[in-house]
């Protein structure tokens, strides 16, 4: 309410500075570009310091500016070198593989030591003791597995709640600007449905997929602990519930913003029209009157483009670490398999691979996160151009 009754007062100002010209000439002071000052009216009420101020501290010291990027937008200029976003995500890429080199070359020297024990012992025909063995190797492949991607898990369920958190401090300023260049409708629509979308990520996803994701993880790693194929259809029923949940919540909340956005601008707009040919009506001050609102509107798209966009690029920096970890690990478990897949058991193998499936699921769990809001962003600035 602070902020609409403060986009109000501007409005009303700047009404009145345009209906007085005379004002200013008679006190000898001179006029400014009116686009302009609005515009910079507007974009202090965006309070660009707080949004800034809350993404360092979900974000830490991650090298990105909502801030300068928003400035940078308004004047029609890029927050980022396109030539050196290949060596960025490059180098953020292969610093994640040597994090995790250390725990590649433990389980690898495991492995090897655990197949040639295993063939030691078969030679003299004691299968018992090769089974035994195993089990004693498999058990600590497992510990070391479980505690890799219990730290991928870990860092999403951060990511999921850092996105949240995010949205909670971007929806009010960006709401301002919906307000301005539409009308309420537009802005209430996509305010219930990104709350929507907040829900589902807080109580769906991080609630209830990633402890499924666990699950699902300790059937597949039991299931190589017996000589039959016991939990794989149990795994599989699983890995595809989770994957129709996880497509349903994106397919939900993108499907609502949609359809919103098919009929609640065309309301706001309508109610605008209405308002101006009103407005336009009154003697002497129609014609200004309609210039301002449409010089407010016009500007509150302009900055609404650079904050959207600005919130885009803020997801995607805070989900930049966590997926490329994602993508390393599972490159990793994928190489070993391959490296181990000509001397080790078949159970040795499948139980790696494992850790492998588990991070695909994380991975899917946390892009369709992000993309809710990141698709919802990206619809309503292309949307809305102003009534």
């Amino acid at each position: 309410m602070r902020n609409l009754f403060l986009a109000s007062v501007c409005v009303i100002l700047f009404v009145w500075a345009a209906a007085c010209p005379g004002l200013a000439a008679e006190s000898g002071e001179t006029q400014g570009d009116p686009v302009s000052e609005i515009t910079e009216d507007l974009e202090s009420l965006l309070d660009l310091d707080e949004l800034q101020t809350g993404f360092q501290e979900i974000a830490g010291e991650s090298g990105f500016s909502v801030r300068e990027t928003v400035t940078g937008l308004l004047r029609g200029e890029l927050p980022f070198e396109p030539r050196e976003l290949p060596g960025k995500l490059s180098e953020l890429f292969f610093g994640q593989l040597r994090r995790q080199r250390q725990m590649a070359l433990q389980i690898l020297v495991i492995v090897m030591a655990s197949a040639l024990f295993s063939n030691f012992v078969r030679i003299f025909d004691s299968d018992q003791i090769a089974d035994i063995s195993f089990f004693m190797m498999y058990l600590l492949i497992s510990t070391l597995l479980m505690r890799s991607f219990l730290d991928m898990n870990r860092s999403v369920v951060q990511t999921c709640g850092a996105i949240n958190r995010f949205m909670q401090i971007l929806l009010p300023s960006y709401l301002v600007t919906i307000v301005l260049s539409s009308g309420s409708v537009t802005a209430v629509g996509f305010y219930e449905i990104t709350i929507l979308g907040m829900q589902l990520l807080q109580t769906l996803i991080v609630r209830a997929l990633l402890p499924a994701i666990n699950f699902y993880l300790v059937l597949l790693l039991l299931n190589q602990m017996s000589g039959e194929d016991c939990f794989s259809r149990f795994a599989e029923f699983a890995e595809t519930l989770i994957s129709w949940v996880t497509k349903s919540i994106f397919g939900i909340v993108a499907g609502l913003q949609a359809v919103q956005l098919l009929v609640a601008p065309a309301v706001d707009s309508l109610k605008n029209s209405a308002f101006r040919r009103l407005a336009g009506a009154i003697p002497g001050i129609g014609n200004v009157l309609d210039s301002a609102a449409e010089t407010v509107a016009g500007s509150a798209v302009v900055i609404k483009n650079a904050v959207g966009i600005a919130g885009m690029l803020a997801l995607l920096a805070l989900c930049a670490v966590p997926v490329m970890k994602l993508l390393a690990c599972i490159l990793i478990f994928r190489l070993l398999c391959a490296l181990i897949q000509p001397f080790s058991e078949k159970r040795m193998v499948e139980g790696i691979a494992s850790i492998s499936r588990g991070a695909v699921l994380l991975l899917r769990i946390l892009a369709a996160g992000m993309s809710v809001f990141i698709v919802s962003l990206a619809m309503i600035t292309a949307a809305v151009h102003g009534g």
